[in-house]
C-alpha cells in the first residue's frame, strides 16, 4: 500500500460525501447520481495520470441499519463469467451500483488513463469493490488498484476469490474497531460473506468496542486523522 495515494483517496472518499474539493493532486471532473437510490459518486485525474472513482458512502454513521435491512439478502453477481450463479453479492450493494453504473462504466471506458483508481468509504467501499471487478473483467487493459474505508463484507467466498485473483492491488483500511467491516451478517444455509483484498489496520486496536467508540471510529474524517499519524 501507497501511504501518499492511500491519504489522496480517504481525502477524496471524504469529498465525495460534499465535504469540499479543494484537494491537491486531484482535479475533480465530474460526477455521477441517481436520486432513485440517493447514490452518488465523482471522478477525476490524480497526480496527473491516474484516473479515480469515488463513491459516496451512505450517510456517515447510517450504515450499520442500512446493512441490515432485508437488502442484505444475496443476489447474482451480473458482471463476471456469465452463466457462473455461485458469485453472490449484497443484494442492496448490487441495486444501487447498477443504479450508477452506466454512467460509471462509460466514464472509466472512455479515459485516456490507463491506470484507474476505485475508492470509497462505507457503502461507498463496497460499491468501489463492485466497480473494481467490473472494470477489470469487462476492460481488461486497464490496470485497476481500489483503496477502500471502512467497508463492509460484499460477497461471498466465491466472489472474493474471483475478485482477488483480477484486482490483487486491493487495499482494505480498517480504523481501530470500526464495526462496519463485520458486517452483513452471515446467512446460515444461504450466504457467507467474505472480505476481499489486503487488510490494513489503522489506530488503537485495543479501543472499546461500545457503540459511540465503534462510531467514531468509522466517521471519514477520523480515516484521514489516522493516516496522518
Amino acid at each position: 500500500m501507497d501511504k501518499k495515494t492511500a491519504m489522496l483517496c480517504a481525502r477524496i472518499a471524504h469529498a465525495a460525501y460534499g465535504k469540499g474539493f479543494d484537494l491537491k493532486d486531484f482535479k475533480l471532473h465530474g460526477r455521477f447520481e441517481n436520486a432513485g437510490t440517493h447514490t452518488q459518486g465523482i471522478f477525476g485525474v490524480a497526480f496527473d495520470n491516474t484516473f479515480i472513482l469515488a463513491y459516496r458512502g451512505s450517510e456517515e454513521t447510517g450504515i450499520a441499519d442500512w446493512i441490515n435491512d432485508l437488502k442484505f439478502m444475496p443476489a447474482d453477481f451480473p458482471y463476471g463469467e456469465k452463466g457462473n450463479s455461485a458469485l453472490k453479492v449484497h443484494y442492496g450493494f448490487i441495486e444501487a451500483y447498477n443504479s450508477v453504473r452506466e454512467a460509471m462504466f462509460k466514464t472509466a471506458k472512455e479515459t485516456a488513463h490507463k491506470q484507474i483508481i476505485c475508492t470509497g468509504h462505507s457503502l461507498g467501499a463496497a460499491l468501489a469493490t463492485l466497480c473494481a471487478v467490473d472494470i477489470k473483467y469487462n476492460l481488461p487493459d486497464k490496470e485497476v488498484s481500489v483503496y477502500t474505508f471502512g467497508s463492509p463484507k460484499v460477497g461471498n467466498a466465491e466472489f472474493a476469490a474471483f475478485y482477488n485473483k483480477l484486482v490483487p492491488k486491493t487495499y482494505r483500511i480498517v480504523n481501530s474497531v470500526d464495526v462496519v467491516p463485520n458486517l452483513p451478517p452471515d446467512i446460515p444455509l444461504v450466504v457467507n460473506y467474505e472480505h476481499v483484498g489486503e487488510l490494513h489496520h489503522l489506530g488503537n486496536l485495543q479501543a472499546s468496542r461500545m457503540s459511540a467508540d465503534a462510531g467514531m471510529c468509522h466517521l471519514p474524517q477520523n480515516y484521514i486523522k489516522c493516516l496522518e499519524v
